[in-house]
């Protein structure tokens, strides 16, 4: 009984390291900026992940949370303006975009 409630409490820690892509964030995409001309700028975006069990987990959530935040402000694409990654949190700064 101790065992299964320490094995399950250890899968609900590492899961929960995570962001996942709300419904709909799947469709957002990263562009260049030279694919911006014909779309509309809404604004800038951070993703940040410190929680993540290594640097390649940190970075998958930090994307997926600059995902989550253009699909819930209305956009549909992003352009990455930078990235720091440490082996302490990962940042992905982009601008928002609304493209045809």
């Amino acid at each position: 009984m101790i065992r299964t409630t320490l094995l399950l409490t250890s899968a609900t820690v590492l899961l929960g390291c995570s962001t996942e892509l709300v419904p709909g964030a799947e469709r957002v995409r990263q562009i260049s900026p030279g694919m911006t001309s014909s779309c509309t700028f809404i604004g800038p975006v951070t993703g940040a992940e410190s929680m993540g069990m290594d640097v390649a987990g940190d970075v998958e959530s930090a994307y997926n949370k600059v995902r989550n935040a253009t699909f819930e402000r209305g956009g549909n694409a992003f352009v990455v303006s930078s990235t720091s990654s440490s082996s302490d949190v990962t940042v992905v700064q982009a601008d928002i975009y609304a493209c045809p």
